[in-house]
């Protein structure tokens, strides 16, 4: 149960603290309150202790909770990496950055308004973060969305990366097609070389298949290295033959 929701914040100038029932709480909440400078429970102060022992892991991460459950939030690593905790004064300010920095958190301070913020970025410290402050179920939920959304954009890199591919394999497709079938009109495909001619035909039976797959049709089966550089020869053909049906005189090899 969470000690913050007994704080009881007035219109007045007075705040107070309703000490529950439960004896643990009940001392444990005025335990804290005394360590905050405060015997009274219808007293809160206002600022923050500036006599945190800053060298004790235990107090600095102890005083770090209570700041980010006081003055903290966080956003869903769905859409971006963000913890910040915004504090009243800059002397606030610069005393949690500096307590972030003790830890290795390397993160920054702004001014926003009339709050300074002291804030961090970088996922991997965001969650370092959360379990220096005992939130261990928090980093386990913070890690979790960042594995789904980590997968869910490589799974999009490689379904673009598959479309981009099907596209230009299309493209490649559609090009040896018309190179294909005009050396077969001008001047037929049994004037081209074996190899060339067994690939012009297997590419016009199965003009669907991957470069890759044609190569294992041939006999021997040839290369996706083979296959490409055949295609090249066949292109070149196919560029000549367009020049003459063009009038221009092909160029000399």
């Amino acid at each position: 149960m969470a000690l913050q929701k007994y704080l009881r914040f007035r219109s007045g100038k007075r705040r107070g603290v309703e000490i529950p029932a439960e004896p643990f709480l009940a001392r444990r909440l005025i335990y804290l309150m005394k360590q905050c400078g405060t015997d009274a429970p219808k007293d809160v102060p206002k600022d923050v202790p500036k006599d945190v022992p800053r060298d004790n892991p235990s107090y600095r991460r102890a005083f770090l909770r209570g700041a980010f459950l006081a003055r903290g939030s966080i956003s869903s690593p769905v859409r971006n990496h963000h913890l910040e905790i915004a504090l009243p004064t800059q002397e606030d300010g610069a005393l949690v950055s500096s307590m972030l920095d003790k830890e290795g958190l390397k993160g920054g301070l702004i001014r926003r308004r009339s709050s300074y913020v002291a804030y961090l970025k970088d996922a991997d410290e965001i969650a370092e973060f959360l379990r220096l402050t005992g939130a261990f179920q928090a980093v386990l939920d913070y890690e979790n969305i960042r594995a789904r959304k980590s997968l869910k954009s490589s799974v999009l890199r490689v379904v673009n990366m598959d479309r981009a591919n099907v596209s230009r394999a299309v493209e490649a497709s559609i090009k040896q097609l018309g190179d294909i079938r005009l050396i077969d009109e001008e001047i037929g495909l049994s004037r081209l070389p074996h190899a060339l001619r067994e690939l012009a035909r297997a590419r016009l039976e199965h003009p669907d298949l991957t470069m890759e797959e044609l190569g294992q049709l041939l006999v021997p089966q040839a290369s996706k290295s083979a296959v490409n550089h055949r295609f090249r020869r066949i292109a070149e053909i196919a560029d000549g033959l367009r020049k003459e049906k063009d009038g221009e005189p092909e160029s000399p090899a």
